[in-house]
């Protein structure tokens, strides 16, 4: 069950600081797409996005997108960001972890995995043995969401009892 608990849990992906992940000992960051940094439903990247990445890579902590969607999906929004990315990456099972390190250069263990949902992101990132940073859905209107939430709750909850037990994220 321990495997479900997020390190971190954040209501939006621009709380995840350079300082934060130094102090975590995180040296690259994956973040799923859907949910996490746009909605499904937006073909495109929200303006905030890349000044957000730069900021992250300026500091030097390089960044993947992350996701299980197509690459009819995730090539287009990730080209307008001008960022590398790995589509039908397969989470929760190892072998996309891994390769998403090996693309970065980094182990599993010095990445930051960003993500919205507690049974592929959390999960997968937790058995890789990376730093896990659950972020509150985007797409929290539409029910299929909603229903998934209601079996992550607990875990979200736990997740926010161990940041806080550890001093939180300021």
């Amino acid at each position: 069950m321990s495997l479900l608990i997020p390190d971190y849990v954040f209501d939006s992906i621009y709380e995840i600081t350079p300082a934060l992940l130094a102090a975590s000992g995180v040296r690259g960051v994956l973040f799923d797409l859907d949910g996490t940094i746009a909605s499904h439903k937006a073909a495109l990247p929200p303006e905030a996005l890349a000044p957000f990445f730069r900021t992250l890579t300026d500091a030097g902590y390089p960044v993947l997108v992350f996701s299980n969607n197509r690459d009819r999906r995730v090539a287009p929004f990730c080209r307008a960001l001008d960022i590398p990315f790995i589509s039908r990456a397969g989470k929760p099972l190892q072998r996309g972890f891994r390769r998403a390190a090996a693309q970065l250069g980094l182990e599993p263990r010095q990445l930051a995995i960003v993500g919205d949902q507690i049974f592929t992101d959390v999960f997968g990132g937790n058995r890789a043995g990376a730093t896990t940073c659950y972020v509150q859905t985007l797409d929290r209107r539409y029910f299929w969401v909603n229903f998934r939430y209601q079996f992550e709750r607990g875990f979200i909850s736990r997740g926010q009892k161990r940041m806080k037990a550890r001093g939180g994220h300021e």
